[in-house]
């Protein structure tokens, strides 16, 4: 599935940072000379209060990017239609520029696991990676940027390199990269 980037606001090609409550003070008051701001999507997916008075005035003067760690992309099960929602939400409400997820799995028949676990390489993951990359796009009306995680292990069941196994998902997705 090809989803034409967002149009809305796009990122400058300069850097920017995440931000942090602890600076949303400093950034409204002085107002820095920075390109964007990359906000993690979980923080802002209650229906207001003072997290979404900040980010509404830092929004005013800035470009957002929208970063999500809880969709458990890499999952098998099915994604939650009800986070998909609120991300849905979020990117309606702030327009940002940029979307991007985590390559990982957290979600379990136990709950949430508070980690961005790795993923075997094999053509079941990849097949359900890009569905549910496509299921994403297809909900958000925009491209998504696929964060690879952290690994520290290989799993024995592997049969794609990891090079090779995240240049399949971005070629049938039709997802960009953040790595």
């Amino acid at each position: 599935m090809r989803i034409p980037s967002s149009p809305d606001d796009r990122v400058p090609a300069r850097a920017g940072v995440g931000l942090k409550a602890e600076h949303y003070r400093t950034i409204i008051d002085t107002a820095p000379d920075m390109g964007f701001f990359e906000v993690h999507a979980e923080n802002y997916m209650g229906p207001g209060g003072p997290p979404h008075r900040y980010l509404s005035a830092i929004r005013e003067r800035y470009p957002l990017s929208l970063h999500g760690v809880g969709l458990s992309i890499g999952a098998d099960r099915p994604l939650d239609e009800d986070h998909i929602e609120r991300l849905r939400l979020l990117r309606q409400r702030y327009k940002p520029g940029l979307f991007s997820e985590h390559r990982a799995w957290s979600t379990h028949d136990a709950g949430f696991l508070n980690d961005l676990l790795p993923v075997p390489y094999t053509s079941e993951t990849l097949q359900r990676v890009v569905e549910h990359i496509d299921q994403v796009q297809a909900s958000l009306g925009c491209q998504m940027l696929l964060e690879n995680p952290s690994t520290y292990i290989a799993f024995a069941e592997s049969t794609y390199a990891e090079t090779d196994f995240i240049a399949e998902v971005a070629r049938r997705s039709g997802c960009g990269l953040l790595l």
